[in-house]
């Protein structure tokens, strides 16, 4: 039976499990790339729960990790979003409805920051880029 969660249960898992990610490849050479990422990772147990996380956001793929360097640790499942119109569409407009309420907001604020950068293609050549890494260090 496929049922979506309440929004606040949601938001709470988020803010103490989620992860808003902002990452900048250097090409050799070239433009650097900006990429968002929404991100969750739990044991391989809980498995269920990210699945209707993912429903109830509207979005996101699960991917099962093992971690060879460590064979002591359990296999796990990571919940991820790197679709900027996933981002754009669902992600950032779910978590403006419903606002986190621990630290993850700020790492949420500095994720939305860069979003609106993204979208307005400002995000493309050396100025902006450091604006990008200025924001993301931004405690």
């Amino acid at each position: 039976m496929n049922f979506t969660l309440d929004p606040n249960y949601v938001v709470g898992f988020v803010d103490g499990e989620g992860c808003f990610s902002i990452t900048v490849n250097k090409h050799h050479g070239r433009l650097s790339e900006v990429r968002l990422i929404f991100a969750i990772e739990l044991e391989e147990s809980d498995e269920e729960i990210l699945e209707k996380i993912a429903e109830t956001i509207g979005c996101g793929k699960i991917y099962r990790l093992v971690y060879k360097n460590h064979p002591k640790w359990k296999p796990h499942c990571k919940l991820k979003v790197g679709s900027f119109k996933d981002i754009d569409e669902k992600v950032i407009p779910f978590f403006t409805r419903y606002p986190l309420q621990a630290k993850k907001k700020l790492q949420f604020a500095r994720f939305c920051r860069v979003a609106r950068l993204i979208k307005e293609k400002k995000h493309l050549g050396g100025d902006n880029i450091k604006e990008i890494l200025r924001i993301r260090k931004t405690e």
